[in-house]
């Protein structure tokens, strides 16, 4: 019986999320015990470091400027792995809208989100607390909606029509972002030495996926994660939260840093499909999500990789005679279904289908 079933039967339904938790005992002062996690350190003693800049702007700019701005992306992709774009051409006004129809999807009752429940880790829409896996596991601090987009035509029956207006604003919101994906995809195949539709001609029709994540305040933050450090399944994630409160790490040089928010700006991060794509030359990093005991904090993150029957391998023009092949081909759904259902966190997904060259 795991850990669901159990709370179940103690009168405490840890399913309907986190959220209904804090709503139906505002004064907790101390956090259950099954969201305690073996942390070797306080997470919120995390050290801060500036993560790499990058001026979309500069793609569309003069020659130099263009290569330049390449130049940039691809050192931020083989040394962090993670950086922040500005000049990105995604009006705040959709930003603002995006998170507020996200909140008023997190406000519904309990009974209207559980409706999209699901232990199907590749449901095209899910809602669910913890960790994305029904299997048994320590608790982790956060409420999730989950649900595919691009290409929307396929999956937009099936969002949401409460809020009334979320539905359009998804849409044009994910739409957007995929395009702002694929300029991105664009830099890199240039910054990889291959042609500049390279990284959008492998996804074929592409897999977009929305993680609308909801981090309630924490009676005893210092003992919990709102998510453990993890890789994403995808080429890029696109980032955005609310801008009041911070709670994004990454494991930079083996350290968890903490990333500051700034309004109006996204977050890039490279994922375990670009990693595999590049044979190693850039690499996957690992995030998580720390939680605090004042506020909520809400972010939406979107993902990118290629259509779900693709089969994924290094991609065959960055290898030669004495390149050793990196990863085994796997079918791109096989490896989000592998990367979804573990309980172990980090990047042992990747390590699986790793080639030991040694």
């Amino acid at each position: 019986m795991d850990k669901t079933s159990d709370n179940q039967e103690s009168g405490s339904d840890y399913r309907k999320g986190v959220k209904f938790l804090i709503d139906n005992e505002p004064d907790m002062k101390k956090l259950p015990s099954e969201f305690a996690l073996p942390l070797l350190r306080n997470p919120l003693s995390a050290v801060h470091a500036e993560i790499p800049v990058i001026d979309l702007s500069g793609l569309h700019g003069p020659v130099q400027r263009r290569v330049s701005t390449i130049r940039d992306i691809n050192s931020a992709c083989a040394d962090w792995g993670f950086f922040r774009i500005i000049n990105h051409g995604i009006r705040t006004s959709l930003m603002v809208e995006m998170l507020k129809v996200v909140e008023e999807f997190f406000d519904l009752s309990w009974e209207q989100k559980m409706k999209y429940a699901s232990d199907n880790v590749m449901s095209p829409i899910r809602y669910g607390t913890s960790l994305n896996t029904s299997m048994k596991h320590s608790l982790h601090w956060r409420d999730y909606f989950r649900h595919y987009g691009h290409p929307c035509h396929k999956t937009f029956h099936l969002w949401p029509d409460n809020p009334p207006v979320y539905r359009d604003v998804a849409k044009e919101y994910l739409e957007q972002i995929w395009q702002l994906a694929m300029k991105i995809a664009s830099a890199i195949s240039e910054g990889l030495g291959l042609d500049h539709d390279y990284i959008e001609k492998s996804l074929g029709e592409g897999f977009q996926v929305q993680a609308a994540n909801y981090y309630p305040p924490c009676p005893e933050p210092e003992k919990t994660l709102g998510l453990a450090g993890h890789s994403d399944h995808g080429g890029l994630t696109i980032l955005m939260q609310n801008h009041d409160v911070d709670g994004l790490q990454i494991k930079h040089n083996e350290t968890w840093t903490a990333v500051q928010h700034v309004p109006g700006t996204f977050l890039v991060n490279i994922g375990d499909y670009l990693e595999i794509l590049s044979n190693g030359m850039y690499k996957s990093v690992e995030h998580r999500a720390v939680v605090n005991a004042q506020k909520k904090r809400i972010s939406v993150a979107v993902g990118h990789g290629p259509e779900l029957t693709a089969v994924i391998a290094p991609a065959s023009q960055l290898l030669d005679k004495n390149s050793d092949i990196q990863y085994r081909p796997i079918a791109y759904q096989d490896y989000i279904r592998l990367q979804q259902s573990s309980t172990i966190r980090g990047k042992s997904p990747l390590q699986a289908i790793k080639i030991n060259n040694m």
